[in-house]
């Protein structure tokens, strides 16, 4: 992480080597576009010990698939790999080759599977994938002859998600065609291993409805099944983030988790009467900013925006920061997000473009072309996370993390005291107005 650094803003990454916070003002004045993305490195390490604390005796996969939720892959995945995470979970081989390339040397799983990828990437950067079905093994196990070594994957098993996953009933037929394509194979002429078995909880934050239970049911059959067909998977994996927070009767050595590390997850719906739990406080490890670029005087009854959107009702000052849609400011926002400035809660005024967004800041005193604007993050005591984000436009935080584009740059800071905790701050709770 050592390099110099790339004031670029093409691409995720504006600093290979993490800075201190007060350098933040300096380099994104640098920017040819003062719109970036702060990445907390000891929030990310924070994180990461509630987590492990959390998975107590299981081993713990990192997901940083969807280049690590928007917080960039290859830089988070080094820190993860200097905390001792233990594996690595990713959706595509470019995503895992890129962890290679930044010196990543712990395993990674290939969640989704290896698709219609040259399976010789498997060999080369040491990749497990998924299976989901008989289809492609016995193109695995050309490329385990062919090299002369072991493939190890992890096997899937649909307990009710119904996406990617064998169906429990088809076990034994695939074993026999596992054990069909390794007859007379030795260790060195390279062979399949069946090296994990895992499931995905689809509703593991509901501890109302009865489908994690029934998922975790059915895993637990299969299990005993594949084991009676003489499999002893190394690795057993069923926990996502909600999992790990909501139980603890989960048949497994290992658990996935990716938003947890980044400080968010879904809320956890619990049963009339039941004790709230009160997880450790994850703190959300991205910050989300951009700066005045423009200010007008407006006359009440000015049209804002594309398709007049918003009329002023009086006279008003209108502030635009280079920042929009295309780099993850949701246009569902238009009208009814907020932004901190200068210590309040701005309102956003008209749509929200392409490349520009609009905000209203006729009632805060002293805002210059330059001022710092904060669109998720703490600011002068304020706060606006993902989740608040998410709520006013009906989806989910991840999605609004994975939403911030690739020509955002990432700045990964780097406190001088790493075990500092944040300060309090006053959230917004809800942006609709």
């Amino acid at each position: 992480m050592a390099k110099t650094p790339d004031l670029t803003p093409a691409g995720t990454t504006v600093l290979a080597a993490p800075v201190k916070p007060e350098s933040v003002t300096a380099i994104s004045e640098k920017l040819s576009r003062p719109t970036w993305a702060e990445i907390s490195l000891p929030a990310l390490r924070r994180n990461y010990a509630r987590v492990r604390k959390l998975a107590d005796y299981r081993k713990l996969m990192a997901v940083t698939k969807a280049d690590a939720y928007g917080h960039g892959a290859p830089n988070v995945a080094q820190v993860l790999e200097a905390c001792g995470a233990d594996w690595f979970g990713v959706a595509t081989v470019d995503e895992a080759i890129e962890l290679r390339a930044a010196g990543v040397t712990r395993p990674i799983l290939l969640l989704g599977g290896l698709y219609m990828s040259d399976p010789a990437a498997l060999i080369e950067f040491r990749l497990t994938p998924t299976v989901s079905s008989t289809a492609r093994l016995d193109t695995y196990a050309d490329c385990a002859h062919q090299f002369g070594q072991a493939v190890d994957f992890h096997l899937k098993v649909d307990t009710g998600m119904g996406r990617l996953g064998i169906p429990p009933n088809l076990l034994e037929s695939f074993m026999e065609r596992l054990a069909d394509l390794n007859e007379g194979a030795s260790p060195s002429e390279g062979r399949l291993q069946l090296s994990g078995f895992f499931t995905h909880l689809a509703s593991a934050e509901d501890l109302v409805a009865t489908q994690t239970d029934d998922q975790l049911a059915r895993f637990t059959r299969a299990l005993g099944r594949l084991r009676a067909l003489g499999a002893e998977p190394r690795w057993v994996h069923v926990s996502n983030s909600a999992a790990l927070l909501a139980r603890t009767d989960v048949q497994e050595n290992m658990v996935r988790v990716g938003a947890l590390l980044y400080g968010y997850c879904l809320p956890l719906a619990l049963p009339a009467g039941s004790e709230r739990r009160t997880p450790a406080e994850f703190e959300p490890v991205l910050s989300f900013r951009s700066r005045v670029v423009f200010l007008k005087d407006h006359p009440a009854g000015t049209p804002l925006g594309y398709s007049a959107s918003f009329f002023t009702r009086r006279p008003s000052r209108i502030a635009t920061i280079p920042v929009g849609y295309a780099d993850g400011l949701s246009r569902a926002l238009s009208n009814r997000g907020q932004v901190i400035l200068r210590g309040s809660f701005a309102r956003i005024v008209g749509n929200i473009s392409m490349d520009m967004t609009l905000v209203d800041v006729t009632d805060i005193p002293g805002v210059a072309v330059g001022d710092e604007v904060t669109l998720i993050g703490q600011s002068g005591g304020l706060s606006i996370t993902a989740t608040e984000v998410a709520q006013a436009i009906g989806t989910i935080p991840y999605e609004v993390l994975c939403s911030i584009g690739k020509r955002v740059p990432r700045i990964y800071l780097e406190c001088p005291d790493a075990s500092e905790e944040p300060s309090p701050v006053k959230r917004l709770g809800n942006i609709l107005r």
